[in-house]
């Protein structure tokens, strides 16, 4: 049985003849209640007090594990974007890269065609060089055979001179139009 600040106050004590005095028991006793009574009061607050600490720190926890909680998300999403950036990095640099050799292999092969074209027409121009030279070689030869007839014979022989060229190898000689590509600058 717990025992209260009344309990104290009211307490009955029987009396004998030589016991002690009855004032001087009931002052103590109201000075033991008083106290007592502080003490359960304190008590009380101190209960209370503690109660609403707890309630704080059960708050303080939750707030703790929420905070934890969304720390590891926000770590995990973290960790996601960071793997898919650099997954889609790798994809990007290989992408890159494919094109890269495409465009490396395209441009070989049109360098490729360009210097295959530049040699053709190289070949076309010591061709044609070579036609117009023995055609101017020829020319000359004429030149000379109408010059040596004009010093030397009459009429009649410098024109059976020039009739028995054959025009026909001489046309065979003058070379026909090189073909030209229009696609390649020199």
């Amino acid at each position: 049985m717990r025992l209260t600040p009344l309990d104290i106050r009211k307490m009955p004590f029987r009396k004998t003849l030589r016991g002690l005095d009855p004032d001087q028991i009931h002052s103590f006793l109201d000075q033991v209640a008083t106290e007592y009574e502080t003490l359960i009061r304190q008590n009380d607050d101190y209960a209370i007090r503690i109660k609403h600490l707890e309630e704080r720190l059960d708050s303080y926890v939750t707030i703790e594990k929420t905070l934890h909680d969304t720390l590891l998300t926000a770590q995990k999403a973290t960790d996601e974007a960071r793997m898919h950036a650099q997954k889609e990095s790798d994809l990007i640099i290989k992408d890159a890269q494919i094109r890269a050799g495409r465009y490396e292999d395209e441009t070989r092969k049109r360098v490729h065609g360009l210097e295959s074209e530049l040699v053709s027409l190289k070949n076309q121009r010591d061709s044609f060089l070579a036609r117009f030279r023995s055609m101017l070689k020829t020319q000359l030869e004429i030149l000379a055979v109408i010059g040596d007839d004009l010093k030397t014979g009459p009429r009649n022989e410098m024109k059976h001179s020039i009739e028995s060229i054959d025009e026909e190898e001489t046309m065979d000689e003058i070379p026909s139009h090189p073909h030209i590509s229009s696609n390649l600058d020199l």
